[in-house]
């Protein structure tokens, strides 16, 4: 009985010392397989960096766009803080007819909606296209920008000494606030159409023509009244604020080189807007002005691109 009480103790303390010896092996191995998983693969490394950036700054899905379409896809920078994807397509026949840049509608990319399909109809026609995707504006603006030229209702003791200076210094400040956050917001979809004029240029196009759809034909006539290097512009189914087009006829009869194709659809709404901008240029005598009603969806669809080509490859070659 002593000898198996001893052997079975021994055996005790040799499994005991296995299962020490297992752990401690263990335990050394776990620091070394996580040192070489956290060794820096460069190659990877790059492309995780390259996604953060792009997603981080586009805010519109760009990264997913820019792999879609790797043949067109540009990458600019209109500052150092930022990159966005354009998609660019040169001329599908020649000879070349010029370049035209497309700003999308606010919160659409480069390859959405109208903007995706005139890339290739008008390249078909001739032209070199390169196509900008616009972020939205903050939710402020946007409720500012459609209450703006609202009247507001007379109520009993509005008259002029009996108003609220308090809420009229609140309302100046909500106003510089905004007006702020409204010029940060233009400069930055100036910055982009500088850079795409910019990019172009180096691609031999120096004359571009420049078409805003919706709200953007709004941005693209602010930033294309202070140049004189461009091939004309285009609004397509535009919209304006109220501020601009109580401005929009005196800006334009100033001189320029350029004329402005005013395209929209011929029925409702639309139809009025238009005959009313058409009205506004005439009694300011604005030259080099043209409108045309078209049959359009509202808001354009991608199958409007083909009959939007169309007339702005006449218009452009007229």
């Amino acid at each position: 009985m002593h000898f198996r009480s001893v052997r079975y103790t021994e055996l005790i303390r040799s499994r005991a010392r296995v299962w020490v010896c297992w752990w401690l092996l263990a335990g050394l191995s776990v620091p070394a397989l996580a040192q070489d998983d956290d060794q820096p693969d460069p190659e990877k490394a790059s492309e995780r960096m390259a996604e953060r950036r792009a997603i981080s700054v586009s805010g519109l899905g760009e990264w997913t766009l820019a792999q879609a379409f790797p043949e067109r896809a540009v990458w600019l920078e209109p500052d150092d803080d930022r990159r966005a994807l354009a998609l660019f397509q040169p001329e599908l026949t020649t000879p070349g007819r010029g370049a035209v840049i497309v700003l999308a509608n606010e919160g659409q990319t480069a390859g959405e909606g109208l903007s995706g399909r005139l890339l290739q109809g008008l390249a078909e026609r001739g032209f070199a296209v390169m196509t900008l995707g616009l972020n939205a504006p903050p939710d402020s603006l946007v409720r500012r920008r459609l209450l703006r030229g609202v009247p507001k209702p007379n109520r009993p003791g509005d008259a002029a000494e009996e108003v609220d200076q308090g809420a009229v210094m609140i309302d100046l400040a909500v106003d510089d606030a905004l007006a702020e956050l409204l010029a940060e917001y233009r400069n930055s979809v100036w910055q982009l159409l500088d850079a795409a004029a910019e990019d172009l240029e180096r691609r031999g196009y120096e004359r571009p023509a420049v078409a805003g759809i919706g709200w953007s034909a709004d941005h693209v006539t602010g930033w294309a009244a202070g140049r004189s290097s461009l091939a004309g512009m285009i609004w397509l189914a535009p919209r304006f604020s109220a501020e601009r087009l109580a401005t929009l006829p005196e800006l334009l009869a100033e001189d320029r080189s350029w004329q402005v194709l005013d395209l929209h659809s011929g029925e409702g709404l639309a139809r009025r807007q238009g005959a009313e901008r058409s009205a506004a240029m005439g009694r300011q005598q604005v030259s080099g002005y043209q409108r045309q009603s078209i049959v359009l969806a509202s808001p354009p669809q991608p199958s409007d691109a083909d009959r939007l080509a169309s007339r702005i490859s006449a218009w452009l070659g007229r």
